[in-house]
C-alpha cells in the first residue's frame, strides 16, 4: 500500500510515475506483475471493499474510500494527481470491469500539510448499487488502544522498498502501534491531541498508491471507516512496511458534510470514544479550503509548480515525512 503518497501516472505509455505525498515524482516504473502480495498482506476479493476506490489523474494515482453516493473521501495531498476520474466495483483498475465516474472536484483540508491531511471528492453522478461506508465517530474509537487490528485496504505498491507496480486493490492487518500519534515522529501537532495515529510496521503496511485510502476497524456494527492513509513515519529505514501515519474520520466529518452539503452515513456507536473531546471532533473546518475544480490543479502555493520533479531512485530510501501514500 502507499507509504510517501504514490503517484501511478497514467499515460499510454507501460508505466506508473509515482509521487510523493508532498507531490514529488518517484520515477518511471515499468508495468508488470508483482508476486509478493500488499506489504504483508494480499489480494482483496471481488465485493470484500466495494468502497475502495482508484482515484485516478493524470499525474497520477490516489485510493478512496465512497462515504456518500457521490462523495469519496482521499488524502489532501492527493489533490496534486489532478483528479479527473474515479474507478468504483473493481478489484484491479487497469482490468476488465468497474465503473469509471468522473470528478466534479475536489477540495483539500485547510492547510492539509500542517492539519489533516484529507480531501472531499464529490463526483459528477451518484454511484449506484454500492453502500456508501459509514465513518467513524468519537464513541468508534472507544477502547481504540496499541495492538488493536486494522485493515489497511489500497490500489498501492506491494514491495518494502517502494519498487515494482501494481494495479490490483489489496490489505493487509496492522496493529495500531500509537493510538493517539502522541509519539512525534511524523505526527502533526495541527492534527492534535488525537486526530491522527500511527499503526503498522513489521512488513505490514500502506505504500506508494494507497494514499487517502480506507482503514477499517471491526466493529460488532460492522468495518467502520475510522481513517485515512496519510504518510510514513520519520524515521523508517525503508520507503514501505515500516508503520505509517493515518488520519481520523470522526475529526474531519463535520468538515466533509460542511463543504459537499452532503450528509455522510455514521457509525452508530454510543458512548464517548478515545480522546473524542478534541477541538475538532466529529467537526473542524473553515472557508480556507483550496478547492481544485474538474480534476484541474488550483494550489494557491506557487511551490507545488515544482513538486512533480523526477527525483533519482536514492531518494525511495528517503525517510517519508509529508503525505506519505499516493
Amino acid at each position: 500500500m502507499s507509504r510517501l503518497a504514490m503517484l501511478a501516472a497514467l499515460t499510454v505509455a507501460p508505466a506508473l510515475a509515482y509521487a510523493t505525498p508532498s507531490g514529488q515524482t518517484m520515477g518511471q516504473l515499468e508495468l508488470g506483475t508483482i508476486s509478493q502480495p500488499v506489504v504483508g498482506g494480499g489480494m482483496v476479493p471481488p465485493g470484500k471493499w466495494p468502497d475502495a476506490v482508484a482515484v485516478l489523474g493524470p499525474s497520477g494515482s490516489c485510493t478512496g474510500t465512497l462515504i456518500a453516493p457521490d462523495v469519496v473521501l482521499t488524502a489532501g495531498h492527493c489533490a496534486n494527481i489532478n483528479p479527473d476520474v474515479v474507478v468504483v466495483d473493481t478489484t484491479n483498475y487497469n482490468g476488465s470491469g468497474g465503473k469509471r465516474i468522473a470528478i466534479e472536484s475536489i477540495t483539500a483540508y485547510p492547510e492539509f500539510r500542517k492539519t489533516y491531511d484529507v480531501a472531499v471528492i464529490v463526483l459528477k453522478q451518484p454511484v449506484e448499487g454500492i453502500e456508501p461506508r459509514k465513518v467513524a465517530r468519537g464513541c468508534t474509537f472507544t477502547g481504540f488502544r496499541e495492538e488493536t487490528m486494522v485493515h489497511l485496504v489500497g490500489f498501492g505498491l506491494t514491495q518494502e522498498d517502494g519498487g515494482g507496480s501494481n494495479t490490483s486493490l489489496r490489505e493487509a492487518m496492522a496493529p495500531v502501534l500509537d493510538p493517539t500519534c502522541s509519539g512525534g515522529n511524523g505526527c502533526r501537532e495541527g492534527a492534535s491531541p488525537a486526530g491522527e495515529f500511527v499503526a503498522g510496521g513489521g512488513g505490514a503496511d500502506s505504500c506508494f498508491g494507497d494514499s487517502g485510502g480506507p482503514v477499517y476497524l471491526d466493529t460488532e456494527r460492522g468495518a467502520i471507516l475510522i481513517a485515512s492513509v496519510s504518510r510514513g513515519l520519520d524515521d523508517s529505514p525503508r520507503p514501505c512496511g515500516g508503520g505509517g501515519i493515518y488520519v481520523r474520520t470522526d475529526k474531519v466529518v463535520r468538515w466533509i458534510e460542511e463543504t459537499t452539503a452532503r450528509v455522510i452515513a455514521k457509525d452508530d456507536c454510543t458512548g464517548d470514544g478515545l480522546e473524542s473531546g478534541g477541538p475538532d471532533d466529529e467537526g473542524g473546518g473553515d472557508d480556507r479550503s483550496a478547492m481544485f475544480a474538474g480534476g484541474c490543479s488550483a494550489t494557491s502555493n506557487a511551490a507545488w509548480g515544482a513538486l512533480f520533479v523526477l527525483l533519482p531512485i536514492a531518494l525511495l530510501r528517503r525517510r517519508r515525512r509529508n503525505a506519505r501514500r499516493v
